[in-house]
């Protein structure tokens, strides 16, 4: 399989850049899947990267849409491309330069209140980790 076929039992990290994207349970909000204008939600592959990999793509994602300083990577939210394609959307790889692993998700409809319900069976499903202890 080609880097560029993204398979159903992949694994998907979207980054969480707003603290508020999390519950106190650790649990994610919708909100943090609610796709841009565009309708192609960004996520990273986890084929092919090891753990530490993975984080510095988010710490590299959070400092470029800094919009605060110091950035703020909170965590990021892992869920299959079965779980995606199930929810009736799909993954495409778009890879970029920085970020060969790079996808989207995409197949949103176009109005707000279906892409948040299509958002809230997302976060449903997606597993939290929380950035690793830089100490530790």
């Amino acid at each position: 399989m080609s880097v560029s076929e993204v398979s159903a039992d992949e694994l998907l990290a979207r980054f969480i850049l707003v603290p508020n994207w999390v519950r106190a349970d650790n649990t994610i909000k919708p909100d943090a899947f609610i796709p841009p204008r565009d309708l192609t939600l960004s996520v990273i592959r986890h084929i092919g990267l090891s753990q530490e990999e993975i984080w510095n793509a988010g710490n590299a994602v959070a400092n470029q849409a800094a919009r605060t300083s110091p950035p703020t990577l909170v965590g990021r939210a892992d869920l299959t491309v079965s779980e995606v394609k199930g929810k009736g959307l799909n993954a495409v790889a778009f890879p970029l330069p920085e970020y060969p692993t790079h996808a989207h998700i995409i197949g949103w409809p176009p109005l707000k209140p279906d892409q948040k319900i299509l958002a809230q069976k997302l976060a449903a499903v997606a597993e939290f980790s929380r950035v690793p202890d830089a100490s530790g």
